[in-house]
């Protein structure tokens, strides 16, 4: 029974002990331990600021480059002056030439490159497009020397190339047959 009293005594006097005493607030550690805490936290968040300032910013200098070697394409396309709306432009373009692909040779633009180095003593008697190919027919007369010349201003259009055909001279001037083709 003695054995118990003390056991009871000791714990009884530890529970008095630890009632007895107050958790006090120790101002100077607490406030270092938050400090210290304050400052890491500080640290690691300007690294995160540091890390994201420094992937924005090689992200901004790879879209310039992707921007300047886009622009380079489409003047290389569009020419020095791409517009406002260069891809806009583009689908345009491409769209006049799978329609020309389609439909076949355009019969005004072709009769335009005909007229443009055309002089008065030219008289196109007739004009067949089937698809990609062309037939043009025509007489050149009376100055037949000059035919030379408007064979070769025509060999010079940006749009269609120009095969003579057959060129014959029959009073005074020359029966030719051009056959046309899109370049």
């Amino acid at each position: 029974m003695t054995a118990t009293r003390i056991h009871t005594n000791t714990s009884e006097s530890l529970k008095t002990r630890a009632s007895e005493q107050e958790p006090g607030f120790r101002a100077d550690k607490d406030s270092k331990r938050f400090l210290r805490t304050l400052v890491w936290v500080m640290i690691i968040g300007g690294l995160f600021l540091a890390g994201q300032g420094l992937r924005y910013h090689f992200n901004a200098l790879q879209l310039e480059e992707i921007k300047a070697e886009t622009d380079k394409l489409y003047s290389s396309v569009l020419g020095p002056d791409i517009g406002l709306s260069p891809f806009g432009r583009l689908q345009f373009e491409q769209g006049k030439l799978t329609a020309i692909r389609r439909i076949g040779l355009d019969p005004l633009s072709v009769l335009a490159s005909l007229s443009r180095p055309a002089m008065e003593s030219l008289r196109l008697e007739g004009l067949s497009l089937t698809g990609k190919k062309g037939r043009a027919r025509g007489f050149f007369g009376p100055n037949a020397d000059r035919f030379g010349e408007y064979f070769e201003a025509l060999s010079e259009d940006d749009q269609y190339s120009f095969l003579l055909e057959k060129s014959e001279e029959v009073f005074g001037g020359i029966v030719f047959s051009l056959i046309v083709e899109a370049k």
